[in-house]
């Protein structure tokens, strides 16, 4: 028996690189990867690295090259098969990353964002057959959910069934209320169905969001992302932790960004919210001080400062920071509503109105906005207002709905429109007591009791 060595193999080159059109810190990193492999072209690990190098750089078609040559060095292994697939998603070439994520999946088939992207590049294909059981599967894991219920909702509407459609994408939302991409795909549901008003808020909510998307733990793709030490990938990555809830994390990710380019001024307006909500208050004022002196980004570090000063009941100081952060952006939502709350505080139910009706002008789509509007207003005496208000906030009915209606339902009773009220209470009440929401549901509960 004849066995052939790795050199009598024709194995895939590797790729030719052009490395003096890379960024500086791109060139450093890919050009000392690249040597590694040179000298070690048969070292699977070694032309592996290198493939992840190019691929936490955006280098997409020279990581797929090198990731082809890592598989045939280590066919068994799992991961060259795996992050090639993600590399071929980033090229739009779906129906390859679908078999690749197969491939990936024979060898460890419980790896579950494999699972999802392996339904997700179907999705993109066209193999909406083959995609949806898959999804229905990963409508069971926690984890994948969101993108389970994306992707069923994307089926739907593909085969027309709009009302599906928008039962999974309501579910999605529900799980990541930021998902710019779940927004736009109920909004073209939505519009669809003929339900123009709620398609114009879903497309209002996508605007918002835009391209934020649920974060899912993939150790192996952390191995790629981990490579790339810039400032912005710093900063993206103290993003990711915020969203994750790893404070500590965060902070030293934005301070790394910073440590490598202190001009990032979205850096520092980031910091102001993360020390504050470490209750660092010193060093989030520095970061405060820091953007206003590079001068940029300076409607939400007033708006944060704000929010700072907040949450140390300095509540005149933070009222004048909502005013520069409206006085450079008029549309500043966020910031027409907190110093509407503090209007409230201070009795000021006119003016306070007024900042409510300001937000929900700025923001349509703002719910907590309209909400206090239609307190206030209620607050004010101006039931019928309210009214016109609080009904525009029934819908999705996911958790933020019960105490909506509860408002809605007040709104009546003091309007002279008792059964009305006692229809939203106990729509309201049922909906609470879905939610797991039983104290909400017991106060309901007691109105009701006094109204029949």
């Amino acid at each position: 028996m004849v066995f052939l060595s790795l050199a009598q193999i024709d194995l895939p080159p590797l790729p030719q690189l052009a490395l003096d059109a890379y960024p500086p810190a791109a060139r450093e990193a890919v050009s000392r990867a690249h040597q590694i492999a040179t000298a070690r072209p048969t070292d699977a690990e070694a032309v592996g690295t290198l493939a992840r190098v190019l691929h936490a750089w955006d280098q997409w078609g020279a990581a797929h090259d090198t990731y082809v040559r890592a598989q045939a060095l280590a066919p068994r292994a799992f991961e060259w098969q795996y992050l090639d697939g993600l590399a071929l998603q980033r090229l739009a070439r779906h129906a390859e990353a679908a078999g690749h994520f197969d491939e990936a999946l024979q060898r460890s088939p419980g790896y579950l964002p494999a699972r999802v992207k392996l339904a997700e590049s179907l999705l993109e294909s066209g193999s909406l057959d083959r995609a949806e059981p898959l999804f229905e599967a990963l409508r069971r894991e926690p984890a994948s959910e969101p993108a389970a219920e994306l992707g069923l909702g994307r089926i739907a509407a593909a085969k027309g069934q709009h009302g599906a459609a928008v039962t999974h994408l309501e579910r999605a939302v529900a799980l990541f209320p930021e998902w710019g991409a779940a927004y736009y795909a109920l909004a073209l549901s939505y519009r669809a169905l003929g339900r123009r008003e709620d398609a114009q808020r879903a497309l209002e909510r996508n605007a918002q969001y835009g391209p934020i998307w649920p974060a899912q733990n993939d150790s192996v793709f952390a191995t790629v992302t981990a490579l790339r030490d810039d400032a912005q990938t710093n900063l993206q990555r103290g993003l990711k932790l915020a969203d994750a809830g790893d404070l500590a994390g965060a902070i030293a990710a934005h301070e790394a960004a910073l440590a490598r380019d202190p001009s990032i001024a979205q850096a520092h307006v980031n910091l102001i919210s993360l020390y504050g909500r470490t209750q660092d208050w010193a060093r989030a004022e520095q970061h405060y001080r820091a953007v206003v002196a590079i001068g940029f980004n300076l409607d939400e570090a007033h708006y944060d400062y704000g929010v700072l000063l907040g949450l140390q009941e300095r509540w005149g100081p933070a009222a004048e920071a909502y005013r520069q952060a409206i006085a450079i952006n008029p549309r500043h939502a966020l910031a027409h509503n907190n110093l509407g709350q503090i209007l409230e505080r201070d009795r000021r139910f006119d003016e306070a109105a007024a900042a409510y009706r300001q937000a929900v002008d700025s923001q349509p789509a703002f719910r907590l906005g309209r909400f206090n509007l239609g307190r206030m207003l209620l607050a004010l005496g101006r039931t019928d207002e309210a009214i016109v208000e609080l009904e525009k906030l029934i819908q999705p009915r996911d958790a933020e709905v019960p105490r909506y209606l509860f408002a809605l339902a007040t709104a009546h009773v003091r309007a002279g429109h008792r059964a009305e009220g006692i229809k939203w209470a106990t729509d309201a009440k049922q909906l609470a007591l879905e939610h797991g929401q039983r104290e909400l549901a017991a106060a309901i509960e007691r109105d009701l009791a006094r109204l029949k």
